[in-house]
């Protein structure tokens, strides 16, 4: 397995959280899901700590790829979270609604496929009380990003947030990504629907094979087994199947 593979896959409408315990957690999920929407001509649009910045233009750099060229052409930008979040020093949910949602727009008219966001929230609790006001800008992109060329990353430090809020976000994205704590092997999505939620769990170094189980509102078992690879489990899991595969 290519360390450029991404562990999981999205699609275009894509808005999905991730809950990761440290930088080289993230990493994991944050550098292939970057050089990902390079590969497919995706704009990639980045709002993280500067560590962070540093960490994915090494990784990328690792990986192939010409960091500065695609900073020049508009495919890669990378900026720190007070520069995105807090650009009048206040953070604007409505304000920043508008500027996605023309970001999409953009980059669609100006060549690119889609437009892929990357976002770094623990400023949410770094001295600020605004859970309240991301959780509400979170549930306006839940709700705009269907049927969209966007897909959307949320990165969370769980061990940064309390229980009832990280519950707020989860219900605010339509999919959920578990990086395991250091030294562990597993990693972890989960997909919501309103009348079902599934589970695709992998082994972050071999990736191979996907377990899935899919779970009524009530919490039984409809439907459970393994694939190869990602696309297999999520179309299993997707399926109208009761039963094991």
């Amino acid at each position: 397995m290519r360390p450029s593979d991404p562990i999981f896959n999205f699609r275009h409408g894509d808005h999905t959280c991730v809950f990761y315990w440290d930088l080289d957690g993230l990493s994991e999920i944050l550098t292939p899901y970057i050089f990902e929407g390079l590969r497919r001509n995706e704009r990639c649009f980045c709002a993280q700590k500067p560590e962070t910045l540093k960490a994915l233009c090494d990784d990328l750099r690792f990986l192939g790829v010409n960091v500065e060229k695609e900073q020049r052409r508009g495919a890669l930008e990378l900026h720190t979270t007070n520069e995105v979040y807090f650009h009048d020093m206040r953070f604007e949910p409505d304000a920043l609604m508008d500027l996605l949602e023309r970001s999409i727009e953009e980059s669609v008219r100006s060549g690119f496929s889609a437009f892929r966001t990357a976002g770094e929230l623990s400023w949410a609790v770094e001295g600020r009380d605004e859970c309240d006001r991301l959780v509400a800008y979170e549930q306006k992109v839940q709700a705009s990003y269907p049927g969209k060329p966007a897909v959307g990353m949320c990165m969370y430090p769980i061990r940064s947030f309390e229980k009832p809020v990280l519950d707020r976000v989860v219900a605010a994205h339509n999919k959920v990504v578990r990086s395991g704590q250091q030294g562990s092997s597993t990693a972890s999505l989960h997909i919501h629907w309103p009348e079902r939620k599934a589970e695709i769990v992998t082994n972050k170094s071999v990736r191979s094979p996907y377990h899935y189980v899919v779970e009524g509102q009530g919490g039984e078992i409809l439907s459970w087994g393994k694939s190869a690879d990602f696309d297999g489990a999520l179309k299993l899991a997707e399926g109208p199947a009761l039963k094991r595969e």
